[in-house]
């Protein structure tokens, strides 16, 4: 489904939809589209029940920003049993734990934690990480977590400061004897002349060359120094092993909890993908879709990206109202006039309904497809000449193959190709279609000669008010102006086309709109209208 996802400019509309754990980005990322209705349905219910918890919320925007803050801090956890966890997989389930709570505990005061599943979890292995007393952010193996380990890091602590005051003891004596400060440093270098071999060896210094000019000077380890240290290295050794059977212990919590464990993981993702779907049905007013109907029913649709790119350039945009009944729906219309943004629309409501979220309609009824398709030029591509019509012919191949129940979208199918090949192909295509060969099928084009078939849907855009746009338009005023107002002029509705002969061309039109030489324009209106073949109508 990459290529209907990408037609329908999803990913520039879901950059305001934000899971905040790692599952939720991860589903994201994944561009996951459902197929079954009962998966989607419960994702549906799921969003309004995490619209009726910020509801409950709303006079508390304390707890809403926990309940984020918490969410964010999720990390990923290990939830595979095995016998031996690190230190850091330790420290992540801690703190997955204590952000779950915190979770929890929002969810519940907005009586929202019994649909999600967010329960207490793990409770014995959270109070037994929580026991070093560390806080949820950090997390280290404390005296508590074995009976041995308090009396070796005691006697650790013992060693270092005596370590500490042997070493003191002989900085003060190079001090002293050789003029010399080590200040914490292992070793110095020193010139050559600055320092005697018997000096050195009464404070208890080793000389070595450095280079021709300098020594390298350190001071040499006394006996009790030797014996500390060796002790030292022994007690390390010691807490090495009972910090590990420290591990293995919690380990054997965690291996036991990790079914309890799978499941708040779960639990949270979902939440999460809930929560994210509520605040961007907030945002954008949003509703949740209706998935019972073999007809597709739209009112007030907006293409969000479309949308945004009128507002950014100043111009009109109108919402998509529409029903679909047949198998096959042809939509006629100038390359101006708003068929592709019909198209785009129609996948962009039904991919965001499968995709689990609510859409930006005010009614949008459908059903629930197995694949959803595009068959088309994309962006950044140049489809032209053999190689285009080759590249085509092989996507609708693809799609062909795998029509059973599928919604797939043709834009300007075959339009590298000649009109008279074109249209014997799309009117073939059209008609396999509309005999319930597949799940149900738009068509974009240009082309005006495709077969009319039972079963099929034959719709255009309204496209041009050509009396308002030329009262309207200033002949003089810049390029830029005059599309605007084009624009402005330009009906993005579908009505029913009859077959009858166009009483006029709106690419003829617009070409006249922006200045085609009155002459010209008069010869092509009279050929458009007499039907002759070659002309611009058959491009229209």
């Amino acid at each position: 489904m990459k290529d209907a996802w990408d037609f329908a400019r999803l990913d520039e509309f879901l950059v305001a939809w934000e899971p905040l754990t790692p599952w939720g980005k991860d589903i994201k990322a994944a561009r996951e589209v459902l197929v079954e209705r009962a998966e989607i349905e419960a994702r549906h219910d799921d969003i309004d029940a995490a619209l009726a918890l910020l509801a409950a919320l709303e006079t508390d925007p304390v707890s809403l920003d926990r309940l984020s803050w918490h969410l964010r801090r999720m990390p990923r956890v290990p939830v595979d049993a095995r016998d031996s966890y690190d230190m850091l997989e330790l420290f992540q389930i801690k703190k997955f734990l204590a952000n779950h709570r915190g979770v929890a505990s929002i969810a519940n005061a907005g009586g929202g934690a019994g649909r999600f599943g967010l329960t207490p979890a793990c409770v014995a292995l959270a109070a037994e990480l929580d026991r070093g007393g560390s806080d949820a952010e950090t997390f280290f193996l404390a005296d508590a977590f074995h009976p041995g380990l308090a009396a070796v890091r005691s006697a650790l602590s013992r060693v270092d400061a005596e370590l500490r005051a042997v070493r003191a003891a002989a900085e003060s004596r190079a001090r002293h004897s050789a003029g010399l400060d080590f200040d914490g440093r292992d070793f110095l270098v020193v010139p050559a002349a600055a320092l005697s071999a018997p000096i050195a060896a009464q404070a208890g210094l080793s000389l070595e060359p450095y280079d021709d000019a300098q020594l390298l000077v350190r001071m040499l380890p006394g006996a009790a120094e030797l014996r500390l240290a060796a002790e030292r290295e022994s007690l390390l050794a010691r807490e090495a092993v009972l910090e590990g059977e420290a591990l293995a212990r919690l380990s054997v919590l965690a291996r036991e909890a990790m079914p309890e464990l799978r499941a708040a993981v779960a639990a949270v993702a979902r939440f999460d993908l809930a929560r994210a779907g509520a605040a961007l049905a907030l945002k954008l007013g949003l509703t949740r879709p209706r998935l019972d109907s073999d007809a597709m029913t739209i009112e007030g649709a907006r293409f969000v990206p479309v949308e945004s790119d009128c507002g950014r350039l100043g111009l009109s945009y109108r919402p998509l109202d529409a029903r679909f009944d047949a198998a096959a729906v042809v939509l006629f219309g100038s390359n101006m006039g708003g068929k592709t943004v019909a198209l785009q629309t129609v996948l962009f409501l039904q991919l965001l309904a499968q995709a689990g979220l609510f859409v930006p309609a005010r009614v949008f009824r459908t059903k629930v497809y197995a694949r959803i398709a595009y068959v088309g030029e994309l962006a950044g591509e140049r489809l032209a000449g053999l190689s285009g019509f080759g590249f085509e012919i092989i996507r609708f191949e693809r799609t062909w193959k795998d029509r059973e129940g599928s919604l797939v979208a043709f834009d300007e199918f075959a339009r590298t190709t000649g009109s008279h090949e074109a249209e014997a192909l799309l009117s073939a295509i059209v008609g396999a279609y509309a005999e319930g060969a597949g799940g149900r099928a738009f068509f974009a084009t240009h082309f005006r000669g495709i077969a009319r078939v039972e079963g099929a849907a034959y719709l255009r855009m309204k496209g041009l008010d050509r009396n308002a746009a030329s009262d309207a338009l200033d002949s003089g005023a810049p390029l830029e102006e005059r599309l605007a107002g084009i624009n402005r002029h330009m009906r993005y509705e579908l009505v029913d086309d009859d077959a009858a002969p166009e009483a006029g061309s709106d690419a003829l039109a617009i070409a006249e709109l922006l200045g085609l030489d009155p002459g010209i324009a008069a010869r092509a209106g009279e050929r458009f209208r007499s039907g002759q073949p070659g002309v611009l109508g058959d491009q229209d």
